[in-house]
Formats: structure tokens, sequence, C-alpha cells
């Protein structure tokens, strides 16, 4: 693995827009980081995690497998 390897971690909310039955337009929040992975500057792989108000077991052990896999791609963990 070499140096020109980066991940990134970003706060990035996303949101949905849509109509209602009625006419009337929504837009949904939902929060969460992107874990960016470059390669000689250039973005090649993004992975987004949610992050609710209410996290259960299954939540942080994703976020834990996404992490670990992230930073042992960009040579920080082994």
């Amino acid at each position: 693995m070499g140096t020109d390897r980066v991940v990134q971690l970003l706060w990035a909310p996303r949101s949905v827009a849509f109509d209602n039955t009625d006419g009337t337009r929504e837009i949904l929040a939902y929060y969460g980081f992107a874990l960016v992975r470059s390669c000689s500057g250039r973005a090649i792989a993004a992975t987004w995690v949610p992050v609710g108000e209410n996290p259960t077991f299954a939540d942080d052990e994703a976020l834990i497998t996404t992490l670990r896999a992230a930073w042992a791609w960009g040579g920080g963990v082994a």
C-alpha cells in the first residue's frame, strides 16, 4: 500500500424531496457522514454511513466495520 491513499471522514447529510398527495413538497433529511477513499488525489470510492439519534448495536457494529475497512485500505490499520 502506497502513501498516495487517503481516507477522509466528511459530514454528509442527505435529503430526499417528494410531492405529497395534496400537492405540497416535502423534504426529509438524513444525517450521516461519508468515508471517501482517494488515490493520488482522485476520489475512487465513498461509503455513506447514517447517524441516528438512537443508534442500535447493529448501527455501531456497521460503523466500526466500515471505519476499520477504510483505514486498513488507507494503510493505517494492520
